[in-house]
């Protein structure tokens, strides 16, 4: 009897361990390469701009949404001021990007603007993200639901998950 339950444990050994190292290579490939890098969150962006005379102040609510292992859609929502004039914000913004540790580079891929969108002037909508620009970010996790967005230049936002509770 001993001797046959030692046979069956040689003779299922090898498949067990090959199947249990083929998930470990499925889960492997799905961290690595399917899985979303970016983090799914929002944020409220104030921004105001003073030059001479003019101001320009802008209200939005960021959402970024992962949309595959290297895509992300970024909805834009909220108002923009010129002086005393109210434009309404609303776009989908579709980015490719890729990783290099904390660092992005996004690619504006589309900027598909919504119905309830009334921005027109040119200039003004050179302060958005445009189609086929190039983005470079940092995203670093600053707790279990935050994230801080930085470009070169300072920090952009701090975006937050689902608290999940």
């Amino acid at each position: 009897m001993k001797a046959r339950g030692c046979s069956f444990f040689r003779t299922y050994c090898y498949g067990l361990l090959a199947a249990l190292a083929l998930v470990c290579c499925g889960v492997s490939v799905y961290l690595l390469f399917l899985k979303p890098q970016v983090p799914e969150c929002r944020a409220v962006l104030w921004m105001s701009n003073q030059q001479g005379d003019k101001t320009l102040r802008r209200a939005l609510l960021i959402s970024v949404l992962p949309d595959g292992a290297r895509r992300a859609v970024v909805r834009i929502n909220g108002s923009l001021f010129d002086n005393e004039v109210r434009y309404n914000i609303d776009r989908a913004l579709e980015l490719d990007y890729r990783r290099q540790g904390g660092n992005y580079i996004f690619n504006v891929v589309s900027n598909t603007r919504m119905p309830q969108d009334t921005l027109k002037s040119p200039e003004l909508n050179l302060r958005l993200p445009l189609e086929g620009r190039r983005y470079h970010l940092h995203i670093e996790q600053v707790d279990k639901h935050h994230f801080l967005f930085v470009n070169n230049y300072g920090p952009m936002f701090v975006c937050a998950t689902a608290s999940g509770g």
